[in-house]
C-alpha cells in the first residue's frame, strides 16, 4: 500500500513538472523557403519607423479589477537609428507628470506621485522601447504562425525573449517574454494606415499587472533634434 502510495505521489509530481514545462513553450514558428526570406524580414520590420518620430497619445490605464487610474496625454519622440527616447506624461491641463529621456540608460527629467515610484521609469521606458523600437537583440528565427502571420524571434541581452508578429492585414503584435518562457508584456496594433496604428494596447503580466491603451492624437516625422524637447514645448508643432 505505502509502495502504491509512492508510486501515485511520484507520478503526481512528473505530471506536474510535465505540465509546467509543457506550459512554459515559445509558440512554434514553422520556416519559409530561402527564397521568401528576405519578405519575411521586410514585414517583421514593418511595426518599426525607419526616421526619427513624434506621437501623441491619449493614456488609458487600466488596473486588475476593473480599476482606472485615468486618462494622461503621452507624447513620444524617438530616432530608431540611434534608439534615443524622449517621453513626457501629462495631464489634459498639460501639467508635466513624468518626463523622462532614454540613450543606453534612463534619465528622469521630472516625475511627481505616483510617477516617482521606485523603478517606475525602467519599467516605463522598458515598455516605450517595446511598442517603438526595433529588439535590440539577436535575431534567432524568423518564419510563420499557423495562422499565416510572419513572425520574427529575437533574444535579448536582459534575457527576454521578444516575438514580433505581423499579421495578413498587416496589424501587428508584440511579445516579450521571460528566459522561462513566461509571457510578460503583449502589444497589440489596431487601425494602422501607413504603418502608424490608431490605437496600441499593452498587456502587463505577473507581479505588476495593468493595461495602457494608446489612442493616437497625432504622429509625424521630426528631426533628430527634437528629441532634445523640454516638456512645455512637447505639444507643439514643429517650427
Amino acid at each position: 500500500m505505502k509502495a502504491f502510495a509512492l508510486h501515485k505521489r511520484c507520478f503526481l509530481i512528473l505530471m506536474s513538472a510535465f505540465f509546467i514545462i509543457s506550459c512554459s513553450r515559445l509558440p512554434v514558428i514553422k520556416p519559409v523557403d530561402t527564397a521568401m526570406a528576405p519578405d519575411t524580414m521586410r514585414r517583421c520590420h514593418l511595426p518599426f519607423l525607419d526616421i526619427p518620430y513624434r506621437f501623441i497619445h491619449t493614456i488609458e490605464v487600466a488596473l486588475p479589477g476593473g480599476g482606472r487610474t485615468g486618462t494622461v496625454v503621452g507624447v513620444t519622440a524617438f530616432d530608431p537609428v540611434t534608439k534615443t527616447i524622449q517621453s513626457v506624461i501629462m495631464t489634459i491641463e498639460g501639467f508635466v507628470l513624468f518626463d523622462a529621456s532614454y540613450e543606453k540608460e534612463v534619465r528622469v527629467n521630472r516625475a511627481v506621485p505616483p510617477f516617482n515610484a521606485e523603478h517606475f521609469a525602467g519599467y516605463m521606458m522598458d515598455d516605450v522601447r517595446l511598442i517603438f523600437l526595433t529588439p535590440d537583440g539577436r535575431l534567432s528565427d524568423t518564419g510563420v504562425f499557423e495562422d499565416g502571420s510572419t513572425v520574427c524571434r529575437y533574444y535579448v541581452k536582459q534575457n527576454w525573449v521578444i516575438d514580433v508578429i505581423v499579421h495578413k492585414d498587416n496589424t501587428w503584435e508584440i511579445e516579450r517574454y521571460s528566459d522561462s518562457h513566461e509571457l510578460l508584456r503583449k502589444v497589440m496594433t489596431f487601425s494602422v494606415r501607413d504603418r502608424i496604428p490608431g490605437m496600441v494596447e499593452l498587456n502587463a503580466f505577473g507581479f505588476r499587472e495593468y493595461t495602457l491603451r494608446l489612442n493616437l492624437i497625432n504622429a509625424e516625422p521630426v528631426s533628430p533634434e527634437a528629441l532634445r524637447l523640454r516638456p512645455d514645448d512637447a505639444p507643439e508643432d514643429d517650427e
